[in-house]
C-alpha cells in the first residue's frame, strides 16, 4: 500500500484503461457538480428555500460554518432549477466595490453601467420601469458583505419590484454584519430566510457518490431517488466510504476531491493487477483536505 500512496496520480493510459473498464467516459469526481448530481442537504431544508424563493419578502441567505459544504453548488442549482420562471444571474466576483456589484448587475440585466453606484442604480430603476418580462433572480456567491454601501445596493435590488437575491457566504459574514451598526442590523431583519447547511452524515455521502457515478453511466435521468439510494457504489467499497466520511469530515467538496483522487489511484492499483475496487485501506493511504471550519 505504500508504494500506492506514493503515486501521485496514474498516467493518461492507465487512467483511460480504467475507465473503460468500468464503463465512464470521465472521472465523475473531476469536475463540478451538475443539477442531477447534486445531493441536496436535507429535504425539508430546500423546500423551505423554494417556498422563501416564492413567497418573497426580501433577501434568501444560505451560509455555513464550513468552506466546501455546497453553498455554491446549491445556489448554482437553485438557478438552474428556476430558469423556466426567472431571468436568472449568477455573480461569483468575490471582494468587488459596491460599484463593480452595481454594474455587474447591470450588465447582467442588459443594462449598461454608469458612472457612479447610484446613476447605475438609477439605469436599473428606469429600465424596469418599462420592464415586462420574467422576475429577476440573483445569485450573489461568497460576497463580503463588511461594507454599508454593499449592503445599500442589495438593499436596492432588493428593493426593486422585479427583482429577487438569493445570497451565500460563511456564517462569520452573516455574524458580522451586525457588527456595521445600525445599518447592518437592519439588513440582518430584513433578509426573509436563512439556511445554514452542515456537513452530510454517512448515508448522503454515500448519495453523492452513487450520483455521481449514475449521472456518469447516463442511468440518472430515468431513476427515482430512492432507485439510486439502492445502487452499489462500486467501485467504492462500503468501507471505503465510511473512511471518506470520517476523513472529510462530511464536507461535500472534501469527499470530492478524495474520490476523484482515488479513482486515479485505483486505475494505478488495476494497472498492477491488484484490482479494480477502491477499498479502505486505499481510502486511508491519502491525504485529505482539511475543511476551513470557524470557531
Amino acid at each position: 500500500m505504500d508504494r500506492i500512496k506514493q503515486i501521485a496520480e496514474a498516467t493518461d493510459d492507465e487512467l483511460r484503461t480504467y475507465l473503460n473498464h468500468l464503463g465512464w467516459e470521465r472521472n465523475p469526481f473531476a469536475h463540478p457538480a451538475t443539477p442531477d448530481e447534486y445531493v441536496l442537504p436535507n429535504a425539508d431544508d430546500i423546500a423551505d428555500v423554494t417556498a422563501a424563493i416564492r413567497n418573497y419578502t426580501g433577501p434568501i441567505l444560505i451560509h455555513s460554518r464550513y468552506s466546501g459544504a455546497g453553498k455554491t453548488t446549491l445556489l448554482r442549482t437553485l438557478l438552474d432549477d428556476y430558469e423556466e420562471w426567472y431571468e436568472t444571474a449568477y455573480i461569483g466576483e468575490h471582494n468587488v466595490t459596491p460599484y463593480e456589484l452595481a454594474a455587474i448587475v447591470a450588465d447582467q440585466m442588459d443594462v449598461g453601467k454608469s458612472s457612479s453606484t447610484k446613476l447605475t442604480e438609477q439605469k436599473i430603476r428606469d429600465s424596469l420601469s418599462e420592464y415586462d418580462g420574467d422576475p429577476f433572480l440573483i445569485g450573489i456567491d461568497e460576497f463580503g458583505l463588511n461594507d454599508p454601501d454593499t449592503l445599500h445596493v442589495i438593499q436596492f435590488l432588493n428593493d426593486l419590484d422585479e427583482v429577487q437575491v438569493i445570497l451565500t457566504g460563511m456564517s462569520s459574514q452573516w455574524d458580522a454584519i451586525g457588527d456595521l451598526g445600525s445599518d447592518g442590523r437592519a439588513f440582518q431583519r430584513r433578509v426573509s430566510f436563512q439556511l445554514e447547511l452542515e456537513p452530510f452524515d454517512r448515508d448522503r455521502i454515500g448519495r453523492l457518490v452513487k450520483r455521481r457515478i449514475a449521472a456518469e453511466e447516463e442511468q440518472i435521468d430515468e431513476m427515482e431517488p430512492e432507485e439510486i439510494a439502492a445502487l452499489s457504489p462500486a467501485p467504492f467499497t462500503n468501507d471505503a466510504l465510511d473512511v471518506i466520511h470520517e476523513r472529510s469530515k462530511g464536507i461535500p467538496a472534501v469527499a470530492t476531491a478524495a474520490c476523484a483522487e482515488l479513482i486515479g489511484l485505483a486505475a494505478y492499483q488495476y494497472a498492477q493487477g491488484l484490482g479494480d475496487e477502491v477499498t479502505a485501506s486505499l481510502a486511508e493511504a491519502i491525504d485529505y483536505a482539511e475543511p476551513e471550519v470557524e470557531s
